[in-house]
């Protein structure tokens, strides 16, 4: 209970941070944070030998970073971008979808981004194409752990993939400033990020 109890309190201060942010800040430092993980996803194709990546991102929520400047650099570079949607219906697991475009975005639960409705989602056997997973969170130490959202929904979708594959992609954040926190208490269930993403610079994780 006190480790839940720290993470509880730790999430209401880097949220508390995040949120004091002006709009102008956000979209600066969200676009350098782009620009380092395009940085990081051209060495990534030199070590994999492909010329295009699968990517696997979630889409910005209000006081989220913005990964939308780097989906447009993904798309012009012929990288395969998939999003998720929620099926609460189903234990508020993930369906993945792949979006092409800003057409294939619509207002989702609580004016979250979303794949549109029509579009087919890739079938489960094959989430194994992805190359790169960048997984939202309130906050991150430079150990790779994770303050997450209460669902634990990519905690959960890391377990599924590990279903299919011993071969896992790289787990990547987006990366304010201000959610940089000291050692985060990490859970059983936790999985520990592979590389931050900050403004201009990206940080691999030592494990």
């Amino acid at each position: 209970m006190e480790m839940i109890s720290n993470k509880q309190r730790l999430r209401q201060e880097l949220k508390r941070k995040r949120m004091a942010l002006t709009p102008e800040q956000r979209i600066q430092e969200s676009a350098d944070i782009c620009a380092a993980a395009a940085s990081y996803m051209n060495q990534l194709r030199q070590q994999k030998k492909k010329s295009a990546l699968t990517i696997f991102t979630y889409l910005a929520y209000r006081d989220e970073p913005d990964t939308m400047p780097l989906l447009h650099q993904c798309w012009q570079a012929g990288d395969t971008v998939l999003a998720p949607r929620i099926d609460a219906k189903q234990d508020a697991l993930f369906h993945v979808y792949p979006i092409t475009g800003v057409h294939d975005i619509e207002p989702g639960a609580y004016g979250i981004p979303e794949p549109r409705h029509h579009l087919s989602a890739l079938p489960e056997s094959q989430w194994n194409q992805i190359d790169l997973m960048l997984v939202p969170g309130l906050g991150y130490d430079r150990q790779g752990g994770r303050i997450g959202y209460g669902g634990g929904y990519y905690d959960r979708f890391m377990s599924r993939l590990q279903q299919h594959s011993s071969d896992l992609p790289v787990c990547g954040a987006f990366v304010f400033g201000t959610q940089i926190t000291e050692k985060i208490p990490m859970e059983s269930h936790d999985f520990r990020i592979d590389v931050l993403f900050m403004a201009s610079e990206y940080v691999l994780i030592d494990k």
